[in-house]
């Protein structure tokens, strides 16, 4: 690792004032409440329809920062006491629907998608609300919901799995808590899976600046069991009978694997404490994929796995967008020209001192030739967000542009270690860049 970025981490782990903390025992229980619901539209309308809710094990999500710093997501999830209208929860997330309504399909059917929330459990009657966020940064509430913990019906968890611990730091309301669920591995192929989930465990932890943070990392797996051995692959003709149906190919995109039974896959994740999904899939054809605060996906077998983790969790865990642009995608005018990205390490110019700016040297040309001089130095670079021109990423090369495995660069590094600290309750005031808050709510 070069000087600057073990500076970088040096600035972020030794601050001096500390975010006022919340009271969670006002207003929780130390259990989890989740929502499951459908995410319903296409490329020019959105609806939210509630599908039930389930309650159990406990709250392992930051207790000190109820209402999250970060807002990188295309949804903005918000909890208030129903009587005194006060803020009491606040999270950010995308879902796959909000790349979907950027398709061509999209231009053609309404889709369907299983989405989920998860919250401490209330005390007393909530009101919750979901706002969403276009590409062009425009807020439109959505959908508003209440729940009664005396009156609204709520189903249980109920543990079905094992859980192995692959690395513990420390108290799971106290760490990020990532969790593995494997799919399309059979109950013949358990030592296959202990052994998968312990080698990804160590790509993960290999990998900086996790390797630094472990002491604000947990990582857990569950040993969960498929009929069929492997993945479906309709390109290929191929329908395995797996745990969680997770398949190739999904938005029309032959490597993007994903999982559209969503309900079940946090069904499964009850049994353990996480704050983050990752489903490793029991195949060897290259494919990944990863959602912020949503869930993420990596194929078992490839000699680009340890790279395919590490990527998808830098959009899971940080939020961060893809700085590739030579590469197909299925989704298009992903950031409309005149607005700044949500991404932390992408820019369009518009809004960039809200970005990487206090990073870059004085002197240095913004934008940034792409010249070997240039190779070590955070700078404003164009083409990312999967075009050649207009969109901006800080580093020649990084983890979330190049198959590179290992290579965050100083801006990537720091949205990282800001998320360990955040789950880890140890952020400092003006210690986060949070993105200025999208136009308000029509």
């Amino acid at each position: 690792m070069d000087y600057f970025i073990k500076s970088v981490i040096a600035f972020l782990l030794f601050g001096t004032s500390i975010v006022s903390a919340q009271n969670f025992d006002q207003h929780f229980e130390n259990k989890i409440l989740r929502i499951d619901y459908h995410h319903i539209g296409d490329a020019k309308s959105e609806s939210f329809e509630m599908k039930s809710f389930h309650a159990g094990g406990e709250w392992n999500g930051t207790r000190a920062y109820l209402t999250q710093p970060f807002e990188y997501g295309s949804i903005l999830f918000e909890v208030y006491d129903s009587v005194t209208h006060e803020l009491i929860f606040k999270r950010s997330y995308s879902t796959l629907f909000d790349e979907y309504k950027a398709t061509e399909r999209a231009e053609k059917e309404i889709g369907y998608f299983e989405e989920c929330v998860n919250l401490p459990f209330p005390k007393k009657s909530i009101k919750f609300t979901f706002t969403s966020n276009s590409r062009k940064r425009e807020a439109t509430l959505k959908y508003t919901g209440y729940f009664n913990p005396k009156t609204t019906t709520c189903q249980p968890f109920v543990k079905e799995h094992d859980v192995m611990d692959l690395h513990i730091g420390g108290k799971p309301d106290q760490c990020l808590d990532i969790l593995f669920i494997p799919d399309g591995y059979t109950k013949e192929e358990q030592e296959k899976l202990e052994k998968d989930m312990q080698r990804f465990a160590d790509y993960v932890l290999d990998c900086s600046p996790y390797n630094e943070n472990k002491k604000m990392i947990n990582i857990r797996a569950v040993r969960a069991f498929s009929e069929e051995s492997g993945i479906t692959d309709p390109n290929k003709g191929e329908l395995k009978k797996t745990l969680l149906n997770s398949s190739y190919n999904v938005l029309d995109l032959d490597r993007y694997l994903m999982c559209l039974n969503v309900w079940k896959m946090n069904a499964v994740a009850d049994d353990a404490p996480y704050d983050h999904v990752v489903l490793i899939c029991n195949s060897t054809k290259y494919g990944g994929g990863g959602i912020y605060n949503f869930y993420c996906t990596v194929n078992s077998e490839h000699q680009r796995s340890a790279y395919v983790i590490v990527h998808e969790l830098g959009h899971g865990v940080g939020g961060l967008g893809d700085e590739y642009y030579t590469s197909e995608v299925s989704v298009r005018d992903y950031y409309p020209e005149g607005i700044e990205p949500v991404d932390p390490n992408l820019t369009t110019l518009v809004d960039f001192d809200t970005k990487w700016a206090d990073l870059i040297e004085s002197g240095l040309p913004v934008p940034t030739p792409a010249v070997e001089e240039n190779r070590a130095k955070v700078g404003v670079y164009e083409g990312g967000g999967y075009v050649a021109e207009g969109v901006y990423r800080p580093y020649i090369s990084c983890t979330m542009k190049d198959a590179v495995y290992n290579r965050f660069c100083p801006v990537c590094t720091r949205v990282l270690i800001e998320t360990f600290k955040y789950y880890s309750n140890k952020i400092k005031n003006n210690e986060y860049h949070k993105v200025r808050p999208s136009n308000s709510v029509n």
